[in-house]
């Protein structure tokens, strides 16, 4: 039953690992953006009475990514250069700030009637002698398959691999033909998008949305991603 859980924090923290591993970047303000894609998922599907696959597309395909292209294209392109402690500072103003937009947007009522992306979250499903739930299911599903794709990405496909190249050496890369900034970008909003998903998919387990439950389990996240040095 541990299982669903600790998906969760392999998600963010493969999440924090590719941001740090294709910008240089430590990216504090992780949790900030899943808790954005599951206020705008909660505003459109639970408000607005959206099904769930357009809601689901618009916080986690849309609006993520988005939002972590102008978190490139504004701030972090122009710390390049600068150290990590300049880059962190900067993560982790947009940690503290990304909230506090949100929750100015989502208003002062509470947040009641949180539901997940699967059909029915109440659903039980029997394995053995264990049994877990629709959000159990939704978050085991997700993570093979981000997990899947992300390996596939960088061993077989040439964007990955200019990500990676981009790392090493910005200013090589560049001498090879290679926008080091576009890869950069790409990055950037498919961290931000598995961000959202984790958001999305951790947003039923409170009774109301609260930023402070992803600044927790950002914790939980950065344990693994450390233990995991940082591959």
């Amino acid at each position: 039953l541990g299982i669903p859980v600790g998906c969760v924090f392999a998600l963010m923290a493969i999440g924090l690992v590719l941001t740090y591993k294709t910008s240089g970047v430590f990216n504090l303000a992780f949790a900030a953006q899943a808790f954005l894609a599951a206020a705008v998922y909660y505003d459109v599907h639970v408000r607005h009475g959206w099904p769930i696959v357009p809601a689901f597309v618009l916080a986690v395909c849309i609006v993520s990514p988005l939002v972590g292209l102008l978190i490139d294209r504004f701030v972090f392109r122009f710390l390049r250069g600068a150290s990590p402690i300049g880059k962190l500072v900067s993560s982790l103003g947009l940690l503290v700030a990304l909230p506090q937009i949100v929750l100015i947007w989502l208003g002062p009522s509470q947040t009641f009637g949180i539901v997940g992306i699967w059909w029915d979250d109440d659903a039980l499903y029997r394995f053995g002698d264990y049994v877990l739930d629709g959000k159990h299911v939704a978050i085991l599903i997700s993570t093979v398959v981000v997990v899947l794709a992300l390996v596939a990405l960088f061993r077989w496909s040439a964007i990955g691999l200019r990500m990676r190249a981009v790392v090493e050496s910005p200013r090589l890369t560049e001498l090879a033909g290679v926008d080091a900034d576009r890869s950069s970008s790409f990055a950037w909003m498919l961290s931000s998008a598995i961000a959202g998903l984790a958001g999305v998919l951790l947003a039923p387990y409170s009774p109301t949305l609260n930023s402070g439950d992803f600044t927790t389990l950002l914790v939980a996240a950065i344990a693994a991603a450390a233990f995991a040095r940082l591959t």
